[in-house]
């Protein structure tokens, strides 16, 4: 287990009850949402001081991403691989981060259909400065810069949720 920030955190049936969706959807797609944080990829002061990031964004993005009890339904599985402060370490005095990458994949794994992967990247700034080539920029708020940055995480994640349930098909 020392290979992982934190293990794979399902979300269960129990967090969808719980979980009120920020924007209605038509109909949830997704069935099952994993979110993993590598050691080996995230720097020693982003281990230390977030050891629940994978679950925290985890409740997020079922919060911006309701899910379905249908067996049908995607799985999303999302990978944590890089933190930084402007492309750097983590400052070790404040803790502070601006700039979260990391790999969301989708799979419908009961049918033929291929799996989709989308890189989730983005940076809190302000807007008056031009982001980074792909990044999703997120205005951060000036007393809960660590919830700006997994809820912007979370949304990025949401965007790519598929819009239509898989059609059931052998493999």
């Amino acid at each position: 287990m020392n290979r992982f920030l934190m293990q794979t955190t399902a979300a269960a049936a129990a967090l969808t009850m719980l979980a009120a969706p920020s924007f209605a959807s038509d109909t949830p797609t997704v069935r099952e949402v994993n979110v993993t944080a590598q050691v080996t990829n995230l720097d020693e002061n982003a281990k230390a001081f977030y050891p629940n990031i994978a679950h925290d964004i985890l409740e997020k993005i079922v919060e911006e991403m309701p899910l379905t009890g249908d067996n049908q339904g995607y799985v999303v599985n999302v990978e944590i691989q890089h933190m930084s402060l402007n492309g750097g370490a983590l400052a070790a005095d404040t803790h502070e981060f601006n700039q979260m990458e990391g790999v969301m994949s989708v799979t419908a794994p009961d049918t033929n259909a291929g799996e989709m992967s989308f890189p989730i990247k983005i940076v809190a700034q302000s807007p008056d400065i031009a982001s980074p080539a792909g990044y999703v920029t997120v205005a951060p708020s000036d007393t809960d810069f660590y919830t700006a940055m997994i809820t912007g995480f979370a949304k990025a994640v949401a965007e790519h949720e598929p819009e239509t349930m898989p059609t059931a098909s052998s493999k």
